[in-house]
């Protein structure tokens, strides 16, 4: 008895009688008798000790090891004493234990909303199995639309961003308390109407973050105009990029030429030129010639006067085409692939390659044996590269004269060597965008020809000036650098800068302030988590109480 005392919701409002234990159910049941002498009524809050009668209350409580625990609750029903009252009889209330009506205890409950906000439904189900609870995925659901959200305290800072519900049809806008970092809502869409109906209804905000979305902005200018807007840094680095690569699209040729020189340099092979195919009838070098057609056509047709869509319409092509070919000087060529490289194995291939030639074939082994140096990969990975050896060893096999003074198979082949990565006006951006401190010596080498190239200097010269002023927040010079940008010879830079003064003031802010939509872009991370896991039941109010609910 005194072990059952102890595994009870209270020891001082409650009193043991007796229990019962099912081997067979595995259930234990607990028949407790509430020890309160005073009951308070719900309505007036007025104290009664005057018993009406008894009743019994079923309760289901935590689980005891593998058993169930049932709860047998006797409480009072009592008379209310106040003649003004309503209520003429009420039920004892025990709020530390059990809520008004509720079947579960409060610490059952409690465990399930926790287990339901962090699992969601499917996986809370499974987990319940488990522990003894036994709830269906559609209870787990259940009790988190039961949840009320926290009440809302408008932020001083805060973070805005989009997030799709449906990628590509169905969007909604997150709202975060930059000051605490936490979510505080949902938005069914990412309109500026929306938005500014939020604002207006939730008056106080001091500071907004945003990227640089124009709807955004002309949300927050309407729903708050007192408000300072802040341009997020990350996006307006992006925006450079984008620019960058824009300006580096149109010298296709010089960064072929560093290429090249550096490809000598390295003695490496020199890759073939992409813009100039061998034979002039392959499917490559016909599509090349319909593209450059077209790029001769749009910039005549502009010039003639004709407008961007009556352009793309003429031709077939979209809009964003036309803007991109109309902003580039030269023939915008088609940039070479990156390939990502490396699968987590490469580290390990000189040790395979070594164990190979003393004759270990088993792949199995040789997966054990690079596991336990630390090998993250899969077995399918190593075992693709072992079939590469087989069949590369296997088509140079010596005479059978000599397999007597050699182990195995013989020798593995030489280990190859990564592919050279082409150099695209995307990879020349980002190399530029890089943080001295994070780059190699070839990249700084590669940097250095890419500088001392006429046509890109200009272009190499005004970015690294703009992310000077971003990174070192040199708000004080951005007027200058926009003079700069706007009389400059290159029109992506001008676009850029136009973008910029459009912006000004946000853009000015993320100089001077040290605002961030960092922290939205954590959350909106979380967000895509909660929503994939929940696959198709994660409804816009199902989502929100389980984001905000779990901060």
């Amino acid at each position: 008895m005194d072990l059952i005392s102890h595994l009870l919701p209270s020891q001082t409002e409650l009193s043991l009688q007796h229990w019962d234990l099912d081997t067979v159910t595995q259930q234990v049941t607990v028949h407790l008798v509430s020890t309160q002498t005073v009951a308070q009524c719900p309505l007036c809050h007025r104290p009664s000790h005057r018993i009406h009668s008894h009743y019994d209350r079923t309760l289901k409580d935590l689980p005891v090891v593998q058993f169930s625990l049932t709860i047998v609750l006797t409480v009072c029903k009592v008379f209310c004493l106040n003649d003004t009252c309503p209520r003429r009889i009420f039920t004892e209330r025990l709020p530390e234990i059990v809520a008004p009506w509720a079947r579960r205890t409060v610490r059952y409950a409690d465990h399930l909303k926790a287990m339901a906000l962090a699992l969601g439904g499917a996986a809370g189900a499974r987990l319940s199995e488990q522990v003894g609870y036994r709830h269906s995925r559609n209870s787990m659901l259940r009790v988190i639309s039961s949840l009320p959200l926290p009440s809302l305290t408008t932020p001083k800072v805060l973070g805005v961003d989009d997030f799709a519900l449906r990628k590509g049809h169905n969007y909604g806008t997150i709202l975060v308390d930059l000051e605490q970092h936490q979510p505080i809502a949902l938005l069914p869409d990412r309109t500026a109407e929306t938005l500014e109906r939020w604002l207006k209804e939730h008056p106080g905000v001091e500071i907004l973050s945003r990227d640089r979305s124009k709807t955004y902005k002309r949300g927050m200018s309407q729903g708050a105009p007192d408000a300072i807007q802040v341009a997020d840094r990350f996006h307006l680095l992006h925006n450079l990029e984008e620019t960058l690569e824009t300006a580096f699209k149109g010298h296709h040729s010089v960064l072929q030429q560093v290429e090249k020189d550096q490809c000598q340099a390295d003695g490496l092979e020199v890759p073939h030129p992409l813009d100039l195919p061998e034979d002039p009838q392959s499917p490559k070098a016909l599509n090349r010639a319909h593209r450059l057609e077209t790029y001769e056509q749009t910039h005549a047709l502009r010039q003639q006067g004709y407008a961007i869509k009556d352009i793309a319409h003429h031709l077939g092509i979209g809009k964003r085409t036309v803007y991109k070919y109309l902003a580039a000087s030269t023939f915008p060529e088609r940039q070479p692939t990156i390939h990502k490289q490396g699968s987590g194995l490469e580290a390990y291939k000189p040790y395979l390659q070594d164990q190979w030639n003393r004759g270990q074939h088993q792949t199995k082994a040789l997966f054990h044996q690079i596991q336990q140096q630390g090998y993250p990969g899969s077995y399918s990975t190593l075992a693709r590269y072992t079939h590469q050896l087989r069949q590369l060893t296997a088509s140079g096999l010596p005479s059978p004269e000599s397999l007597n003074d050699l182990s195995g198979r013989g020798p593995a082949p030489p280990r190859s060597t990564a592919p050279h990565k082409p150099l695209s006006a995307r990879r020349a951006a980002w190399l530029i965008l890089q943080r001295t401190e994070t780059r190699t010596t070839e990249d700084d080498v590669l940097l250095e020809q890419l500088a001392q190239q006429p046509e890109l200097l200009g272009a190499i010269s005004l970015a690294q000036g703009f992310i000077n002023l971003v990174r070192q927040r040199l708000s004080n010079q951005l007027d200058d650098w926009l003079q700069a940008a706007k009389t400059s010879s290159i029109k992506a830079f001008q676009s850029f800068a136009e973008g910029l003064e459009e912006d000004y003031d946000a853009v000015k802010a993320a100089m001077t302030l040290a605002v961030s939509n960092g922290p939205v872009e954590g959350q909106n991370n979380r967000l895509k988590m909660l929503k994939r896991q929940m696959f198709g039941r994660a409804n816009l109010e199902l989502l929100e109480k389980r984001f905000i609910l779990t901060s």
